[in-house]
């Protein structure tokens, strides 16, 4: 079942001087309920700026973005921040936890903001801080715990409110490599328990845990890898891909 529609997107930024640059050209895919998407290029490539539209921060230039038969032109922007918080869940390479709050507390944040009640809360809470490994410290600070411990508390933030389409910005690139693999397997495990997940990576680790890669190039989608069952190791392929965009873009200098 088809839950999020990306259809001949673009996105033009004035610079500082006044020059046209266009971010996003023509972008075009669909993503159906369940699939784990990796998005990859270099940097320039359209990635952020493809992720902050999904994310409903930005707004394109032309096309259309559709979550779950919603278009996002069609929202309020008095009613954007509480789409966000029934829909999407973010987590960030660098966290974005409160440091006066507790683990709890940041994780809570979003059902507070929906006012939603302590008990309710508290019932979220007790199954996934027990899958996240981070039950024992959820009263503990962020500036007391582990980077790897930090970002589960972030995933944990993001599944609370049990959103349509998780957005993940660079989610292993500020963690040691245990702390990475860890959190790629309890999004592996998310993902086969039935989340939708879309990922900007520069890592081929992290991007061959997907189910699908995208390729972006100059603000379009070059090419995508699909995997052919859940099990096939996809890495080879990426680095072939990113190889050839390499030499593709030393012959064109």
């Amino acid at each position: 079942m088809e839950i999020l529609k990306v259809q001949n997107v673009k996105k033009v930024y004035q610079s500082h001087k006044g020059a046209k640059v266009e971010a996003l050209v023509d972008i075009n895919f669909t993503v159906n309920k369940g699939e784990y998407i990796a998005i990859m290029g270099e940097s320039g490539s359209g990635k952020s700026t493809l992720l902050n539209i999904l994310a409903s921060l930005d707004d394109v230039t032309r096309g259309e973005v559709l979550l779950e038969g919603v278009n996002y032109k069609q929202i309020q922007n008095d009613e954007l921040a509480a789409f966000r918080r029934q829909h999407l869940g973010f987590v960030f390479q660098d966290f974005n936890l409160l440091d006066q709050f507790t683990l709890k507390d940041n994780i809570f944040l979003p059902l507070v903001l929906a006012d939603h009640s302590v008990k309710e809360m508290n019932a979220k809470i007790k199954d996934l801080a027990s899958i996240l490994e981070i039950d024992h410290l959820l009263e503990k600070y962020p500036y007391e715990v582990s980077g790897g411990q930090q970002q589960r508390a972030a995933v944990a933030r993001a599944l609370i409110t049990a959103p349509s389409l998780i957005l993940a910005d660079e989610p292993t690139g500020a963690l040691d490599s245990r702390s990475a693999q860890e959190l790629l397997n309890l999004f592996a495990r998310f993902h086969q328990a039935g989340q939708t997940i879309i990922m900007v990576t520069h890592s081929v680790y992290a991007a061959s845990k997907a189910s699908r890669v995208l390729f972006i190039k100059d603000g379009k989608i070059n090419s995508e890898i699909h995997k052919r069952d859940k099990n096939e190791d996809i890495t080879q392929q990426i680095f072939d891909m990113q190889s050839a965009a390499i030499v593709q873009r030393s012959r064109s200098l």
